[in-house]
């Protein structure tokens, strides 16, 4: 049983760096469309990237638990 949640956090773990990848891209196409708004756009990147991967990192923590002390 313990597989089958850590295949599942695996799934979790992919789908959080598609997102990672998916936001830092269309922040690059915004950058593209209009330079001139490059530090908002950036700063609200940078922050949209830190919340992905703190969820990244919380199944990161779950997948370490189920394979250790569960």
């Amino acid at each position: 049983m313990n597989f089958i949640g850590l295949g599942i956090a695996c799934i979790g773990m992919g789908l959080a760096a598609l997102a990672e990848g998916w936001a830092v891209s269309k922040a690059m196409e915004g950058i593209g469309r209009n330079p001139s708004a490059s530090g908002d756009i950036r700063t609200t990147m940078i922050i949209g990237v830190g919340l992905i991967e703190s969820i990244a990192i919380y199944i990161l923590v779950v997948a370490i638990l189920m394979a250790f002390v569960i």
